[in-house]
């Protein structure tokens, strides 16, 4: 069913309304707008690492055992759904990859072994191409020091001007402990020093378990302190934990006194969650905000079995992380700074067929979900509505407990298209997230769920676009290349009504545009000084209907665009007309009026989208 919600009569009132009333605000089957999530990124993994390029991409690995997997995503949560390549690197127990950028080239930092555990060392693989998923990756080799002892967790921290390698290895040739070393390197794939070693476990929580273990390594430096977190204890326990070591960006940094260890855990279990650790440290999409992205037993005594998930840290006042504490599983966090908003089906708000039917849920978002999805004839389906037709990230939170504690899938229907939909076994009602990126059609679509291998229950699904056109709630100007011209508010006027135009770019306020998506492939225009909307002129429809600025009425029709590439620009669609913003007549001059007009790809309706 279609929820109406009247959001203003004014100029056109009766038309806009009349016009709501065919074109959604929200989608059918009661979806709302959210900005929070439950923050599994990965429902399985381990050894997170996740490098956000200045293209504005994160890269993303994780140990996969026979290969090196790296995935490519414009968003830290929807990482799963993002594109893939695997690169071969031949035989066995590959363990922690690290993907880097280094004097422009990309490098793969990875442990492997012949088989045999004793034999686990480190080794680099390179890559010129710009984009490290095109290409060729070259094996430069093993990286070591002159002991050649046992290494894994490799990784390379630049400071000063020169580069580090630091990982997790043996003193002698006995699985005994995992101790921390340092040395300096000539270049990416080279040490050229002797090893220091900097940590070793000597705390009661990092000798409770056989071999003692520090492990996993992780740099960040904020100010003039190097904060080396690492993970300590057994990481098949739920003692699993991280702890930090730091040093002074100017001290000797190969001389083990250098290195100050604290004698407590700075990260652990807490909140029912189990184990965190093997982390890496990354960035929301706008750079505001600090993250960190790690993994967690699934359940209570997992052992290996684990799960990746990130949340929002913050600093104390000597530059250090504070990490807190495992957010807990049912309380939703914010979404990291900069991405899009989501659209929000929930489960039992659906049309259910075959037997399935909506249930209590205690740990639900909305107390219920979508169950007893048990026979080859029961499903739930849903009506989604897309602004446009592109590809979209499906997000579900889904649970297991299928007995024998295997996989099941859900098969996932999307206009008559289907694939499996795969749901990691933890339990009922300790949800997960499983994610697709899936094709949309620009209107109504039908997204059905139905009974795939093993059994699944479904909380909700949430939906945004795969590839986000501008970075939510950061501001930019709109540039017409054709004329060098910006989009203006006439006069910089805060008034209802007040006239958008082409004039010079001046970087004034009233050509400040704050970006919101909206998680349907549609988009908000929030002029800064005045808080007001790019606005349709009363709802119109009409070619030649003008664009003024209005009340923010957070994505009524007449205030929701699509931002298409277009050319070297992006052309801006208004769905509720399928109307272009358009430059009238396609002039050039200051004071132009804009107005939307039949989508025809000219030049008058081109735009740059520049962040400010």
């Amino acid at each position: 069913m279609m929820s109406v919600k009247i959001k203003r009569l004014g100029i056109g009132g009766i038309a806009l309304l009349l016009l709501m009333l065919i074109i959604p605000y929200n989608s059918a089957d009661a979806s709302t707008h959210q900005g929070n999530f439950y923050n599994v990124l990965m429902q399985d993994g381990a050894d997170p690492w996740v490098y956000k390029h200045v293209d504005g991409q994160y890269y993303f690995t994780k140990t996969t055992g026979g290969n090196v997997t790296i995935w490519k995503s414009s968003t830290l949560t929807g990482i799963d759904a993002g594109s893939s390549r695997v690169i071969e690197t031949g035989c066995c127990g590959i363990w922690a990859p690290e993907i880097h950028y280094i004097n422009n080239a990309w490098y793969i930092y990875y442990a492997k072994d012949d088989g045999d555990n004793v034999n686990h060392r480190m080794y680099v693989l390179e890559n010129t191409s710009p984009d490290p998923m095109q290409g060729t990756w070259v094996d430069k080799g093993q990286i070591t020091d002159p002991t050649n002892k046992w290494a894994i967790d490799g990784t390379v921290l630049q400071v000063g001007g020169q580069m580090y390698f630091i990982w997790s290895g043996w003193e002698g040739d006995t699985n005994v402990r995992q101790n921390l070393y340092i040395a300096s390197m000539s270049n990416p794939w080279t040490i050229d020093s002797n090893r220091t070693e900097i940590a070793r476990p000597v705390y009661g929580w990092e000798t409770n378990h056989s071999p003692n273990v520090n492990e996993g390594p992780q740099v960040i430096v904020r100010g003039d302190i190097i904060s080396l977190v690492y993970s300590a204890s057994g990481s098949w326990t739920n003692d699993y934990c991280l702890g930090l070591i730091t040093a002074n960006v100017n001290s000797d940094l190969l001389n083990a006194s250098s290195w100050s260890k604290r004698n407590q855990p700075i990260f652990q279990s807490a909140n029912g969650l189990y184990g965190p650790g093997h982390h890496s440290f990354t960035t929301s999409p706008d750079g505001k905000e600090d993250w960190i992205v790690y993994h967690v037993a699934k359940y209570n005594n997992a052992g290996w079995n684990r799960e990746i998930r990130a949340q929002r840290f913050g600093w104390h006042r000597d530059n250090t992380p504070n990490l807190g504490a495992p957010e807990p599983s049912n309380i939703q966090i914010a979404v990291p700074s900069g991405e899009s908003k989501r659209v929000r089906y929930e489960g039992e708000e659906g049309s259910f067929g075959g037997g399935a039917y909506a249930a209590s849920s205690p740990n639900g978002s909305g107390g219920s979900k979508a169950g007893h999805i048990d026979t080859a004839s029961s499903y739930v389906e849903y009506t989604v509505y897309a602004a446009s037709a592109d590809e979209y990230i499906l997000s579900g939170r889904t649970a297991n407990g299928t007995a024998g504690g295997g996989w099941s899938t859900l098969t996932l229907t999307i206009n008559g298209v289907t694939s499996p939909f795969h749901v990691t076994n933890k339990g009922w009602e300790n949800w997960g997230t499983s994610t697709k990126r899936i094709l949309l059609n620009a209107g109504w679509n039908t997204v059905r769920f139905s009974k795939g291998n093993g059994f699944a229950e479904l909380d909700f699904f949430d939906l945004m676009p795969a590839y986000p056109a501008a970075l939510t709630g950061s501001v930019y100007k709109l540039v017409n290349p054709s004329s060098g011209k910006a989009l203006d508010v006439d006069g910089g006027s805060t008034a209802n009504g007040a006239n958008v135009q082409l004039w010079e770019d001046n970087n004034t306020t009233a050509q400040e545009w704050r970006i919101t998506s909206l998680g349907d492939g549609a988009y908000t225009l929030v002029n800064t000084i005045s808080g007001k909307a790019l606005d349709v002129a009363g709802g119109g429809t009409a070619d030649g209907t003008n664009v003024q600025i209005w009340e923010d009425f957070d994505g009524s029709p007449a205030q929701r665009w699509t931002i298409i590439r277009n050319g070297n620009g992006y052309k801006l669609v208004n769905p509720n007309s399928g109307k272009a913003l358009d430059i009238a007549g396609g002039s050039k001059a200051d004071g132009t009026n804009v107005q939307i007009w039949q989508d025809n790809n000219n030049a008058a309706q081109e735009w740059l989208l520049i962040r400010k």
